[in-house]
């Protein structure tokens, strides 16, 4: 591991760590908060961007490439406009520092699975970002949020009780944890295909692919929204990587053999996760079972592993979905802020009451939407592409056939923001809204830009498909 990366992974953990120390001793204000926030995220994200210089440690554990240069960028730049929105949403809590922090370190648990080349390692990053993240989700501590927490503990506790099973019977046959340790010493058994089932089933609940969907949108409505911004967007990306590595790093040998059972995950995934969005009202749920679809689509490139741009496809949707995703539950956050506004009848004119919020709202629905220029689009481009040079026209045709479907409930919010009469006359907080607005505009930029210039995940998607073999 490079040793600036490791370096922009301590600043970010022990600012988060700190942060919560320093406002019980100072009592800081929200925006000295935020303000020590963003200087130890612009101290982790310059560290980063020179993690291709220096020297190498720990590199049985973690390993630094292209990959983890570029989603590592992409997540610290989503988790700083995440930080900034939930400062603006919740300011006036008292433990809103204490959140923040939680953010912080999660993010640094996510900085290290796109890392991880070691079991070990892996199951240690994983826990590190989500061991915050039971916090997280218990922030309102009302009703609904204590419910969503101890599904999100438990679940969260089977799937890495899932992945150690998987790990140990490697380590069983093998006597290694390292990635490529065990592509040497691997071969093809049915005790290593049974261990790969179990750790993909692990990761299954990570990125709430079907049938392990069912706790994601209880989770994701019951807890602050902001928390779910990054459940389903940063940490859900993060997983992606992760499971990349194991499939194309540790299990190479007998991951050919799983690529159906990848196809039926990712159809069932994707065509439930539409389904279920359209019957919702609450927009949050409907945001919740997109984020279900997503995994599905996502699946689809995984499914196509055969063929190296796959891993293109892999890396361009995480790299999109870790934007799309949290912005549109962090604006969702904005207007329940502001408006009070969850159901769709409560989006009734709020592209009128609220034109700029409302427009990057659009904006946001439209990517995950898969309409071009967004990044959502190219990536779904990659994605279905994988598929049919894999062989798999009917995966793809059933992904173009979702992805049309589930424009209709996207633009089901946007008919109720732009072309009804408003249900709600006036809002519940009226605040300035720069602190919101920013971040999020910033965000909509990266995403049509990700849309426009696909140089650098195809660069990096190159370098990864060479260091695997392809």
């Amino acid at each position: 591991m490079n040793i600036n990366f490791l370096t922009a992974v301590m600043l970010l953990t022990l600012t988060g760590a700190f942060l919560p120390v320093i406002n019980r001793l100072f009592r800081i204000s929200t925006l000295l908060g935020a303000v020590i926030s963003t200087f130890g995220y612009l101290l982790a994200l310059f560290f980063v961007l020179i993690s291709d210089q220096g020297r190498t440690i720990l590199n049985s554990f973690f390993t630094t490439d292209e990959v983890s240069r570029l989603i590592g960028v992409l997540i610290l730049v989503a988790s700083w406009m995440l930080m900034l929105v939930v400062y603006w949403i919740v300011q006036k809590d008292k433990f809103v520092n204490e959140l923040i922090g939680s953010v912080m370190i999660s993010t640094a648990g996510a900085l290290l699975l796109i890392c991880a080349n070691n079991f070990v390692s892996l199951t240690i990053a994983m826990e590190l970002m989500t061991m915050p993240t039971y916090l997280m989700v218990l922030f309102s501590f009302d009703e609904k949020s204590i419910e969503a927490g101890v599904k999100y503990f438990f679940n969260g506790a089977l799937a890495v009780g899932f992945i150690l099973f998987g790990v140990s019977i490697l380590y069983g046959l093998t006597g290694e944890f390292t990635f490529r340790a065990l592509v040497e010493n691997l071969f093809s058994d049915p005790l290593v295909a049974l261990a790969g089932i179990f750790i993909l089933a692990g990761f299954g609940f990570k990125i709430t692919a079907f049938p392990f969907h069912f706790w994601g949108p209880d989770v994701y409505d019951g807890t602050c929204p902001g928390v779910a911004a990054l459940l389903t967007g940063i940490s859900k990306s993060a997983a992606f990587i992760g499971l990349m590595r194991v499939v194309f790093e540790a299990i190479p040998v007998v991951a050919p053999h799983f690529s159906f059972i990848f196809a039926l995950i990712a159809a069932v995934t994707m065509t439930v996760g539409n389904l279920l969005a359209l019957a919702q009202k609450r927009v949050s749920r409907i945001l919740a079972y997109s984020s279900v679809a997503h995994a599905g689509y996502t699946l689809v490139a995984f499914a196509a592993l055969s063929v190296p741009v796959s891993i293109t496809g892999i890396l361009y949707h995480s790299a999109a979905y870790a934007f799309m995703k949290t912005a549109a539950f962090l604006s969702f956050a904005a207007l329940l802020y502001i408006w009070g506004a969850r159901t769709m009848d409560d989006y009734k004119g709020l592209g009128k009451r609220e034109p700029i919020l409302a427009a990057l709202f659009l904006i946001f629905l439209l990517s995950l939407a898969g309409v071009p220029p967004m990044a959502g689009f190219i990536s779904k481009v990659f994605v279905f592409t994988a598929a049919v040079d894999a062989g798999m026209t009917w995966l793809a045709l059933l992904g173009l056939l979702n992805s049309a479907f589930s424009v209709a409930y996207y633009i089901w919010i946007a008919k109720q923001m732009y072309l009804e009469e408003p249900t709600i006359e006036k809002p519940i907080n009226d605040t300035s809204r720069l602190w919101v607005v920013i971040p999020l505009a910033v965000m909509a930029v990266i995403l049509i830009v990700l849309g426009i210039y696909i140089n650098p995940v195809v660069d990096a998607s190159l370098h990864y498909a060479a260091k695997v073999g392809f």
